[in-house]
């Protein structure tokens, strides 16, 4: 071999050592990377909480616009530990289990939040979100008796914006074929649908007749909820005061329907 081929080869061999070292750097590099990337994670995951708490504090004295930002920065952080996609949180990601009281904090999160949207101009999107999340962290959990009482009682108490769309999450939550005891659950006294629904199952639905009587109400009641929905709102009161009399009449009581 010529002397020239062995400086080429030479030549070759450094070149290739420095590819090496090039490497080996950029992969301590990526690796000190990774390794803040993953610390800075963990200490956020653990602060999550605390941005919890801050966005219930600041939703109950009002400062919406930091309420927002706690409980927005809360969920960032859980979908990014979880690995779930911009708005894929969802209860697949959870040990029910072990995960049952942070499942119920971000239920109860959902909610605030949806009840902060439906008042929001021009941000009906983020509401409709909001409120579908909160049903998705709600439906078969242990506390969703509970959450549907909460739904309940914000319809009827806080007229809502987006009523029609709470009521449909309250039918979804009760798995409730009432349409119009839930069309009135805004006029209707705190019992009634609770009596109606007891009455269907108890007795109602005992019976060949009951049954048959349930099968005619789910199929015409819906286009009467409907029209209900639409009419005035002295028109609504009125009905949902002769709902409840239904409701007393069949608990056998005289005062209204309270539970």
């Amino acid at each position: 071999m010529s002397q020239g081929d062995s400086g080429k080869g030479g030549g070759g061999g450094s070149g290739s050592k420095l590819d090496q070292m090039k490497e080996g750097m950029r992969s301590k590099i990526q690796e000190s990377i990774d390794r803040a990337y993953a610390e800075h994670k963990h200490e956020l995951f653990k602060r999550r909480i605390d941005l919890a708490r801050q966005g219930v504090r600041n939703f109950e004295l009002k400062r919406m616009v930091e309420a927002v930002k706690a409980f927005e920065t809360y969920l960032t952080i859980l979908h990014d530990w979880k690995g779930a996609p911009e708005g894929g949180l969802n209860p697949s990601y959870f040990d029910i289990k072990k995960d049952l009281p942070e499942m119920l904090l971000i239920s109860g999160i959902y909610w605030d939040l949806a009840k902060l949207f439906d008042r929001t101009r021009n941000k009906e999107r983020e509401f409709r979100h909001y409120i579908e999340k909160f049903i998705v962290f709600t439906k078969g959990m242990p506390y969703q008796p509970v959450a549907s009482e909460t739904l309940r009682k914000y319809i009827r108490n806080d007229k809502p914006v987006h009523k029609d769309v709470f009521k449909s999450a309250y039918r979804t939550l009760t798995g409730s074929n009432c349409f119009i005891a839930t069309s009135l659950v805004d006029v209707c006294d705190d019992g009634t649908i609770h009596a109606l629904r007891d009455y269907r199952d108890s007795v109602l639905l005992r019976s060949l007749p009951g049954c048959l009587a349930v099968v005619v109400y789910q199929k015409v009641s819906p286009p009467i909820a409907w029209a209900l929905d639409r009419m005035p709102e002295i028109v609504r009161a009125l009905a949902g005061r002769s709902l409840d009399r239904v409701a007393r009449g069949i608990l056998g009581k005289s005062n209204p329907v309270t539970f």
